[in-house]
């Protein structure tokens, strides 16, 4: 499969967004002109990176990744994956696979010193794909939802 890993663009936010919808199983009540702005917000910030896999012009799948500094592990950064998800018609084709290694490879690249991401305890099938990709379940997280 000839998949492309690139920086998304504001031409590719109406399929992130369908893409969260699978990832969050609910529908996204975000206007257009909102998501545009906050589209614009996030990459016009350092260190981030929203990425997208497109294949033939359609967008499979998307992540976000932030390196943050950091002043402790000898003041190197660390990383935060954050919305990954591929669309559930192309699963098991590699296309996770190649959007986690690019954002490792960029990891890598800054110093960072880990990787981190959180997932929904019952997506046990995406938990299985982030430890064949090496992660582990090494702690234990909390969230807090306003």
């Amino acid at each position: 499969m000839n998949v492309t890993i690139r920086k998304a663009t504001p031409r590719d936010i109406p399929r992130i967004l369908e893409l969260y919808e699978q990832l969050t199983e609910e529908k996204l009540n975000v206007s257009p002109a909102k998501a545009e702005q906050v589209f614009a917000e996030i990459v016009a910030m350092p260190n981030q990176e929203f990425l997208v896999a497109e294949k033939d012009g359609l967008v499979l799948g998307t992540l976000f990744l932030q390196i943050v500094p950091n002043l402790s592990h000898d003041a190197r950064p660390w990383a935060i994956v954050e919305n990954m998800v591929v669309d559930r018609r192309y699963h098991r084709q590699g296309i996770g696979r190649l959007l986690i290694e690019y954002a490792l490879n960029n990891c890598r690249e800054a110093g960072c010193y880990k990787v981190q991401l959180l997932s929904q305890k019952k997506r046990l099938e995406a938990h299985q794909f982030y430890r064949s990709m090496g992660f582990q379940d090494s702690a234990l997280g909390f969230r807090l939802y306003f």
